[in-house]
């Protein structure tokens, strides 16, 4: 269960708009961690309910991704930025602050050296093209159309007090073959220890 809930974590991180915004690339740390949803979806279904639970809990984070605009996208990189355009922008200010997250952990730019490679990132049409073509979102859609509506029948049957064991063995009973997308192939990917990974396992 705490490793279903720190990877969700882990992906509301990575949709924040501090960190979806650092960045050009700052949405392929998004695209590898649905690799790894999908491939637990699609091969490994009943052996990680608590991980399915977890994502249906989070639907919101999804769903807002998934009807990511571009207007909503530029005013949401100017809250979390500003506008370095104007006079009272202040570098260096905002990279001390970007630099370290509330926990006391480098942040985006720092992992991807974003801060100093020239003027901030700005959410352009051909971005937000390239984001929603490259992150495979559809296999956690699916999930959710088929499964969110299961728990809310669940939930509201017991009036709001429903035991999380008793929604788990719901799930584990469900049958996903022919509710999702024709399954991929298995994604295979090397882990290369690191500072930032090192210091997200012990946090």
């Amino acid at each position: 269960l705490v490793a279903a809930v720190k990877l969700v974590n882990l992906f509301e991180l990575f949709s924040s708009p501090k960190f979806l915004y650092s960045g050009e690339n700052a949405h392929r740390h998004l695209a590898l961690l649905l690799e790894v949803f999908n491939n637990v979806i699609q091969y490994q279904y009943h052996g990680n309910t608590h991980l399915v639970y977890a994502i249906i809990r989070r639907k919101d984070s999804f769903g807002r991704l998934a009807s990511l605009t571009l207007k909503r996208a530029q005013e949401q990189c100017f809250k979390v930025y500003g506008d370095q355009n104007r006079t009272e922008y202040d570098p260096d200010r905002a990279r001390a602050i970007e630099n370290m997250d509330p926990k006391g952990l480098p942040n985006a730019g720092a992992m991807m050296g974003g801060d100093d490679m020239g003027d901030r990132f700005q959410p352009t049409e051909a971005w937000l093209t390239e984001l929603k073509v490259s992150l495979p979102l559809e296999t956690v859609s699916r999930l959710l159309q088929h499964l969110v509506p299961v728990v809310d029948d669940i939930v509201a049957s017991k009036q709001g007090a429903v035991d999380e064991q008793e929604i788990l063995e719901v799930l584990q009973d469900i049958v996903m073959v022919g509710l999702l997308p024709v399954p991929h192939a298995i994604v295979i990917r090397k882990y290369q220890p690191n500072q930032y990974t090192a210091l997200w396992f012990t946090a």
